[in-house]
């Protein structure tokens, strides 16, 4: 049995006023016992009014038998039957109560009660007072069957008012004392009313019990009920969910697979849904080609470093939405990752070329327009690489790869246009991986090696430095030439290691050569990588230290990216350090890069480069720009070296214009040590 049922069910059942009112239980279960106990009472009220007037008659006829029948017994009878009329009558009103409505509120079932309880006391006072008239005047045969039939009263009491607790236990004792009473009261009858009482107590005890098993019943009776109730409840939940399973199953799986194939960002596809993409367009498809186009949105990180992130965000959501007006049955729009977008293009071969670039002016007027996000109107433009799959179907992978590769093609000529991928594109790629990787083991191979080149003063032809240049004999890939792999080192970061180890090993060079004569400085490209460098100063300085030498022997030669607007303070304050040791700084590769000669005066250096290609061309456009670079240089007092000399005409022409010193093979080709003829014979313009 329920613990709580139980333990409910003694607190209950062990008060003698109904003990079901104001416990600490279910209020639902116990409005439900409440209204079944006095459902039972009132249908046990038809057998209660029955023996009343069954013993109430037996005892009238007995009366009458013994001739000790009166007129009070007689109004006894008629008040019997009055009161059985009326609890009939009683009973008639709450059947039909209870056919009209199934709960009774609480002040109608205590109405109710009332009324039950009201007859049964009525009632049960009656015979009380029939015992208080009778069995004092009756004779011995008399009061032993009127004893009998209170005490046949009694008994059925014991079940018949066991619904109504406190109401059995009134009835039993009216019932009951006053008979008990009289016996002791008549001195004669002492065992019996000893017997009495007893019986009494037995009665109440079994009433008692009664009760108990009832309310218990009654109480587990409910609490199955809710049980069921609770089991056909899931039990329907559970033939809901089995009938629209499948259903919901397959619901369930379509919406993983939207989430498994778009991006969360801008809900575009994603890799994996641009896969499925084409891979289902061509299993539908025969006799399409297709095109890729790779969207890399320019200069985007600007945004992301200079705004924010979560406006990095809006930007990519907003351009998701511009290019989502161009996606449709034969168009896939996604996003790559980052900053990068894809398109799928399937046509016919013929339309396939028109279609891709209609699409891309089309795509590049929405993108195009401006973005308004958080107060800031911004706009974005895109590189866009192209891969065409005409005449075969490679996989999507390679078509986004050669995509990849034509996109970075227009990075690196600039951003913003149009680049179609070649075969030649995957070779360079492929050739520049192989040089990435190999760098990386380079250094600690020791494949690299300097050369030296002098710089030969105009005037007299005597050398005033060497020009360092490194040199990598790669044990993979043979010699590469510096035009190839410093960029890519300096792509990589791996500049940064490549040129400490340059500047080491250049001045502990110049140091060690002991015929060159002590004025005779080293010059040592670095990058602007190298520059920005935390602590490139202190590195410079502990090499000079370590190697021993001189800060006045060393020369820096940097490009012009030092006047990227971006880097340019911090960059200023860097060589303005370096020069206040001594170090001379110079500009190479003038006229090819970022400056303009106005701007010569936002950085301290002390010498410009003029760039090869105008002295190896030396046509009349390189002249002026020669002319003029001498001219603004020298007003800022700068010195002007010109590289790339390759015969004594150039020399002359280079001289005739003003250019401080020379460098190029007319003069020596690059070696590993130091020239074997430092001074040329050079003649000076005549005057």
């Amino acid at each position: 049995m329920d613990q709580k049922a139980i333990s409910l069910v003694k607190k209950l059942t062990w008060r003698f006023i109904d003990p079901d009112v104001g416990q600490q239980a279910d209020a639902d279960l116990i409005g439900k016992v409440r209204r079944d106990l006095l459902d039972l009472a009132y249908r046990n009220n038809w057998a209660n009014i029955l023996v009343n007037l069954a013993a109430g008659a037996g005892l009238l006829l007995m009366f009458w038998l013994q001739d000790e029948l009166t007129g009070s017994s007689i109004i006894w009878f008629f008040s019997i039957c009055l009161v059985c009329a009326v609890r009939f009558w009683s009973g008639l009103l709450f059947l039909k109560k209870r056919q009209s409505v199934e709960n009774l509120e609480h002040h109608e079932y205590l109405s109710w009660r009332h009324r039950y309880a009201a007859g049964v006391f009525v009632a049960v006072i009656l015979w009380a007072v029939l015992g208080i008239l009778k069995i004092p005047v009756i004779g011995a045969d008399s009061l032993s069957l009127t004893l009998i039939t209170f005490a046949g009263l009694a008994g059925g009491a014991t079940g018949i008012f066991a619904p109504i607790f406190f109401v059995g236990r009134v009835y039993l004792l009216i019932l009951l004392v006053p008979p008990i009473i009289l016996l002791v009261l008549s001195g004669q009858n002492y065992i019996l009313a000893g017997l009495g009482f007893v019986f009494l107590a037995v009665m109440l005890a079994i009433h008692r019990n009664n009760h108990t098993i009832l309310f218990r019943s009654l109480v587990l009776h409910h609490r199955n009920e809710g049980l069921l109730a609770d089991l056909r409840h899931k039990n329907r939940i559970t033939e809901n969910w089995n009938a629209t399973l499948e259903a919901r199953v397959e619901q369930r799986t379509e919406e993983l697979r939207q989430l498994v194939i778009h991006d969360a960002l801008t809900g575009l596809l994603n890799r994996d849904g641009i896969v499925a993409w084409f891979d289902d367009v061509c299993a539908r498809n025969d006799n399409l080609d297709y095109a890729v186009l790779f969207i890399d949105l320019d200069h985007f990180k600007q945004i992301n470093d200079g705004l924010s992130h979560a406006i990095g965000d809006e930007v990519l959501r907003a351009v998701g939405a511009r290019l989502r007006q161009f996606d449709g049955p034969l168009h896939a729009v996604g996003r790559w990752g980052g900053d990068e977008f894809l398109m799928v293009l399937a046509a016919p071969v013929d339309n396939l070329h028109s279609e891709v670039m209609a699409t891309i002016k089309k795509t590049r007027e929405a993108v195009n327009q401006p973005i308004n996000s958080s107060g800031h109107t911004l706009h974005v433009g895109f590189s866009t690489g192209v891969a065409f799959a005409t005449g075969h179907t490679p996989s999507i992978s390679e078509l986004i790869h050669w995509a990849d590769l034509a996109a970075a093609e227009v990075k690196r000529d600039g951003r913003g246009s149009v680049h179609n991928y070649d075969e030649t594109l995957l070779i360079e790629q492929e050739r520049r991986l192989s040089i990435n990787q190999a760098l990386r083991r380079a250094l600690h191979a020791g494949e690299f090696h300097l050369e030296y080149q002098p710089v030969v003063r105009a005037v007299d032809g005597v050398i005033v430095s060497y020009e360092v240049l490194l040199r990598w004999q790669s044990a993979e890939l043979g010699s590469i030439p510096p035009d190839e792999f410093i960029p890519i080192a300096e792509e990589s970061a791996q500049i940064v290691g490549i040129g400490e180890w340059v500047l080491r090993e250049a001045c502990s060079t110049l140091v060690g050569w002991q015929d060159v004569p002590s004025t005779i400085k080293v010059a040592i490209n670095v990058s602007i990588r190298q520059i920005i460098v935390p602590n490139f100063v202190r590195m410079v300085e502990g090499i000079l230290r370590e190697t021993g030498l001189p800060a006045s022997r060393l020369t820096l030669e940097v490009t012009e990216s030092i006047f990227d607007q971006r880097q340019t303070t911090l960059i200023a304050d860097v060589l303005s350090v370096l020069h206040g040791m001594g170090i001379e700084v110079h500009i190479d590769d003038f006229g090819t890069g970022y400056s303009s000669l106005s701007r010569l005066h936002q950085i301290r250096v002390d010498a410009v480069k003029i760039d090869k290609s105008f002295v190896l061309k030396m046509d009349e456009n390189a002249k002026v720009v020669i002319e003029g670079a001498i001219l603004i240089a020298h007003r800022f007092g700068l010195k002007v070296i010109a590289e790339g000399v390759e015969t004594d005409r150039q020399r002359a022409e280079l001289a005739g214009m003003g250019v401080d010193a020379y460098q190029g093979f007319f003069f020596a080709r690059p070696a590993r040590g130091p020239c074997k003829d430092p001074h040329w014979q050079i003649k000076t313009p005549s005057t």
